[in-house]
């Protein structure tokens, strides 16, 4: 029987499925050593972005066939080295879509209304009357600029025109000419600048990589509306953020809300934690019981498929198929 190494604890569904079918190695508690052991006798890898699967950890496993990662991000695997060794890389692009999507929207919620500024006035001073100084704004009519209109980012345009009657502007020079659902209306253009000036909404829908690294920074944040709010659901490096933070504290944008951060877990005292106009979530979006189900059975049975030679739905590198370790 297989052996597999989990780092965090998975949806019980997707346990059950695993342990029916391969020996689970399961080390929670980020020792190195015990990491490192295991990695040198296991046959697959089920991690999360906590454990970040390097040339050096990649190269321990010496019986390795998989790597499978439970989410639509990779960028904690090194993925040429996974393809010059020969071990397939799954993942589950599918699995997270609904869920980060609604959190998209309800962070775009929270900010339009200022909700964190008078639930903390309420809550924390009996300020009732907040509510004749603070006004918030309907989210209809509003247009919202998509970066990367991946699933996630079709997911969030759908959710915010159809349910919201919000407009919809996309960035996104991979996008072929169907890449978003024809049940609504939408403004394509070839120019993030484009996006920037004219969105009062700005979601960040893109996979973290050298090409992306702090695509969003100083000029960007200019190019915005003073009354426009950043959304970022991607990572944290994407966009620079010193530049963000100078943007929220000047006024040149009107707030954030932001599941990921350059460095995670951020240092206690980031700026970004004292601001009036910023919402924040410690990377959980996907971290619904609907998404961590979807996510945990589709990277084991992804796993499963590749150790009894079954290609995988979803590979990020599928060129290693035929050359890959058996």
């Amino acid at each position: 029987m297989h052996s597999v190494l989990v780092d965090r604890p998975l949806n019980a569904e997707a346990l059950t499925l695993l342990s029916n079918n391969a020996r689970v190695v399961a080390i929670y508690d980020d020792d190195r050593e015990k990491i490192r052991k295991a990695l040198a006798e296991v046959d697959g890898v089920i991690c999360s972005a906590a454990l970040k699967m390097g040339e050096e950890e990649i190269t321990l496993g010496k019986n390795l066939k998989v790597i499978g990662r439970p989410g639509a991000g990779y960028d904690s695997v090194d993925i040429k080295a996974a393809t010059r060794i020969g071990i397939p890389v799954v993942y589950t692009p599918d699995g997270p879509t609904e869920s980060v999507a609604e959190h998209v929207i309800g962070l775009m919620i929270m900010l339009a209304k200022k909700i964190p500024v008078v639930e903390k006035a309420l809550k924390e001073e009996g300020d009732f009357g907040v509510r004749t100084r603070v006004t918030g704004m309907e989210l209809f009519g509003k247009t919202l600029g998509i970066i990367g209109a991946g699933r996630i980012g079709r997911r969030t345009a759908e959710i915010a025109s159809l349910g919201l009657g919000m407009k919809i502007i996309v960035f996104d020079p991979y996008m072929g000419e169907n890449g978003l659902s024809t049940q609504h209306e939408f403004t394509r253009t070839d120019k993030m600048k484009t996006l920037l000036e004219n969105a009062d909404f700005v979601s960040l829908h893109v996979p973290f990589t050298e090409e992306t690294r702090r695509l969003i920074g100083k000029d960007e944040f200019k190019l915005m509306k003073e009354t426009a709010y950043f959304i970022n659901t991607a990572r944290g490096g994407i966009v620079d953020e010193p530049a963000l933070i100078d943007a929220l504290v000047s006024g040149s944008i009107a707030g954030a809300g932001l599941d990921v951060f350059e460095k995670e877990p951020p240092d206690p005292d980031n700026p970004l934690f004292k601001l009036d106009n910023t919402v924040v979530t410690p990377h959980l979006s996907s971290f619904t019981s609907d998404g961590k189900r979807k996510m945990g059975v589709a990277v084991v049975q992804s796993s499963l498929d590749v150790l009894s030679g079954k290609v995988p739905e979803f590979m990020v590198n599928p060129e290693v198929w035929e050359k890959r370790r058996k």
